[in-house]
């Protein structure tokens, strides 16, 4: 889980202690600010990794955050990184998200280690910032997991090929998540979960108008329940592509991957469609989230989709405002999450 820090000015005052004070210090920020509620229906689940929820009554918390990074330059082959980020969905808590450190070995190596977000999906590194996409949220179905941080090692790679831009990431690390805010709701226990000994490769191509991903992650899962051990040393793997288009004024954005536990007879396939159209400063868009997962040895049979509609307008360089409507079809049988809803939703995005 997040490592929460309850007194955050003193930490920041010790992070200027010693050779930081030497550095080339840089802080920017960002911040969303949301009001939702369902139309129809009871319950509508926002954000899964941080149980954001919104019921008939408008409410700020569920998408409602605020980030700040220090990027400390302390040479030109040493830099420290970190990022604290407070959201509604989890009480305003200031939480640390990256913590680490990168040492450039040459023009196209470096190595990191520390906290970060774990890289399973396009959006996973700036999931919280709103103002990086068009959506008021990435789509719903396709961003599930309990686990969203890392704590290891990382090594990037990017070479010069021709006119393609190309990142190469292998990371290996753990996560450790007591009581686990998505299994804990799910459950209505208290789940303590714990991903260990991941290893993992992204690999990133762009030029021009087409972008492409590919991730690949494989691990292992011990889970409690109520402090009662249910899951240890359960392999499991993850793997996902995703392919973006921007051609004219059209955004074509799409992702598709598959989570696999054969233990536990655990195959999960989450995919997204979205389309986009740039005219001027307005973003209309239309997307389709689906999430899948078949009857299992486990009873489960977690199914759900997703239709949203929105607009996002650029008011400047620095701001977004968003609406969106979502209409959710939960269609598992054993394992409902929290039934068929509308919601409508409004916010502004900015960064500094």
């Amino acid at each position: 889980m997040y490592r929460k820090i309850k007194h955050f000015p003193v930490f920041i005052a010790l992070l200027f202690h010693g050779p930081l004070v030497l550095a080339d210090v840089s802080i920017s920020g960002y911040s969303s600010i949301v009001a939702g509620k369902v139309t129809s229906g009871d319950k509508f689940l926002a954000d899964y990794p941080k149980t954001g929820i919104y019921d008939n009554d408008w409410s700020f918390s569920p998408d409602t955050s605020v980030g700040v990074q220090l990027n400390a330059d302390i040479n030109d082959q040493l830099d420290f990184v970190i990022q604290v980020i407070s959201n509604g969905a989890s009480g305003y808590d200031i939480e640390l998200d990256w913590a680490y450190v990168s040492y450039q070995l040459n023009t196209e190596f470096s190595i990191q280690a520390g906290r970060k977000r774990l890289p399973l999906y396009y959006y996973s590194d700036f999931f919280d910032v709103g103002y990086a996409y068009y959506w008021i949220r990435p789509p719903v179905d396709n961003y599930t997991w309990q686990i969203s941080n890392y704590n290891g090692l990382s090594l990037l790679y990017q070479p010069e090929l021709a006119e393609w831009d190309v990142l190469f990431n292998l990371y290996v690390g753990r996560e450790d998540s007591k009581n686990n805010d998505l299994l804990s709701m799910l459950m209505a226990a208290e789940v303590d979960e714990t991903w260990k000994n991941m290893v993992g490769i992204v690999v990133e191509v762009s030029k021009g108008w087409i972008e492409l991903r590919a991730t690949y992650m494989q691990g292992q899962l011990d889970r409690t329940v109520n402090n009662i051990v249910t899951d240890e040393d359960v392999k499991q793997e993850f793997s996902g592509i995703s392919a973006n288009f921007y051609v004219y004024d059209f955004i074509i954005l799409s992702e598709f991957n598959e989570y696999e536990r054969p233990q536990s007879n655990i195959d999960v396939d989450t995919r997204m469609l979205s389309v986009g159209y740039q005219f001027n400063n307005f973003t209309p868009h239309i997307t389709r989230s689906d999430f899948h997962q078949d009857l299992n040895q486990a009873g489960g049979d977690e199914k759900h989709q997703t239709i949203s509609i929105g607009l996002r307008w650029d008011v400047n360089k620095t701001t977004a405002l968003k609406i969106q409507y979502d209409r959710v079809k939960d269609i598992g049988i054993n394992i409902p999450v929290l039934g068929d809803a509308d919601a409508i939703s409004l916010g502004v995005d900015f960064v500094f």
